[in-house]
């Protein structure tokens, strides 16, 4: 009979300050791929240092790995890779003498070490390379070294802090299906890899909701955050008009908010401005920000005219 996943990670009672409300108490399996979706004021990045054990948290624990062991032990950092942006080897080092030399870390004989570092530079595609200097690397060849030195010493748990290039992802699902798990640290919607489900919603707390990739994509197909001006400026009431908007927040003329249908929100926006004998002076569309992603998660979207709510509030920006 096969046994359960095992929880290797698991975020508990967390508080980044004393005075904070908790973040969600939030847990990784085995044979799993995670993601904590934040912007810079989210909590995200200090989760995954908290992860990685890179940091420790003021109130709260984080245990890695299957024997649970706090995440900034020796015990939890030895169970648990870490990849960031930058790789940190002596000037010079090759691809091939920097994971050997963390291979060998390790202590095993140098026989098995050879073997472990041949594999590790097949898997990852880094054969070709293997003889080149680390800093003379490009970025997707980079972090796939990044990730052979994470292995280097046969973690159970993989952290990325970092946007995650697209040569690692089937190297990252094979890792998690082999048993192991993988916590990814994203700041876009975009820089979640295809077919990662898991994604823990974070604002400046930490884990405020988790869903469904599929759910939160479906729910913000199609949409965007708008900014927009209007010469002459256009009153308020005007934009809230606008059916489906959320989030508006104004300052010195100059509006924005999220709708989940860009084209009808574009297209209502130059009907306002033809109604109004306004020019719409600038107009940028940009992906849905995290913050904005949390509130579609809150409630009921917001429709035209709601006195009074406070996704309505005036706010600057």
């Amino acid at each position: 009979m096969p046994q359960p996943p095992k929880v290797l990670l698991k975020f508990l009672g967390i508080s980044l300050e004393e005075s904070e409300e908790l973040s969600m108490d939030f847990a990784v399996l085995g044979g799993t791929i995670a993601v904590l979706l934040g912007g810079e004021d989210s909590a995200a990045e200090k989760l995954t240092a908290f992860a990685a054990g890179t940091e420790t948290p003021r109130k709260g624990k984080v245990l890695t790995g299957s024997e649970m062991a706090p995440a900034s032990s020796k015990e939890g950092k030895q169970s648990t890779g870490y990849i960031t942006g930058k790789v940190d080897v002596p000037p010079g080092m090759t691809v091939r003498g920097s994971v050997a030399l963390t291979v060998s870390s390790s202590s095993r004989d140098q026989k098995k070490s050879a073997e472990i570092t041949d594999g590790l530079l097949n898997w990852l595609d880094l054969d070709r390379v293997a003889s080149t200097p680390v800093e003379d690397l490009e970025t997707p060849v980079l972090q796939r070294t990044a990730m052979a030195l994470a292995m280097a010493l046969s973690p159970e748990l993989l952290i990325l802090n970092c946007p995650v290039h697209d040569s690692l992802h089937r190297r990252l699902k094979e890792f998690a299906a082999a048993g192991n798990a993988v916590l990814i640290r994203a700041s876009t919607l975009g820089e979640i890899p295809f077919g990662v489900e898991r994604i823990a919603l974070c604002d400046r707390r930490g884990v405020v909701n988790v869903v469904r990739h599929s759910e939160l994509r479906a729910k913000s197909m199609g949409g965007a955050e708008i900014s927009v001006s209007f010469y002459p400026s256009l009153p308020r009431a005007q934009l809230e008009k606008i059916h489906g908007l959320r989030n508006l927040l104004h300052k010195d003329g100059s509006y924005r908010f999220t709708h989940s249908d860009t084209i009808y929100a574009v297209t209502q926006i130059m009907n306002l401005a033809r109604a109004n004998s306004r020019v719409v002076a600038e107009l940028h569309i940009a992906p849905v920000p995290p913050e904005s992603l949390i509130r579609l998660f809150e409630g009921p979207h917001i429709t035209d005219n709601a006195p009074g709510n406070s996704l309505f509030e005036e706010e600057s920006f």
